[in-house]
């Protein structure tokens, strides 16, 4: 947007642009937020979808651990995900 961090700041406490919060109480915004913002919307109404797998049965931690990964990566990023398909 071009802007400073101090005015994402100020914008979020008026309610001109709402943050989300992570875990840790960081700021951030979807792709969804910015273009309502600029004027634009998405019209297709996609999903965000992981998929995680591993090869056997004894893996089954590790699935659980891929799922988590996958998850704090893309809420870094600032996608939030719909659905996680796992195998």
């Amino acid at each position: 947007l071009g802007v400073t961090v101090r005015t994402l700041q100020i914008w979020d406490k008026k309610g001109t642009l709402k943050a989300y919060r992570t875990p840790t109480n960081r700021r951030y915004y979807t792709e969804e937020q910015y273009l309502e913002y600029i004027g634009q919307s998405s019209s297709d109404k996609r999903k965000n979808v992981a998929y995680a797998r591993v090869s056997t049965n004894g893996q089954k931690d590790d699935l659980k651990n891929q799922i988590d990964f996958i998850r704090q990566y893309v809420n870094a990023k600032g996608v939030i995900l719909d659905e996680a398909i796992s195998d």
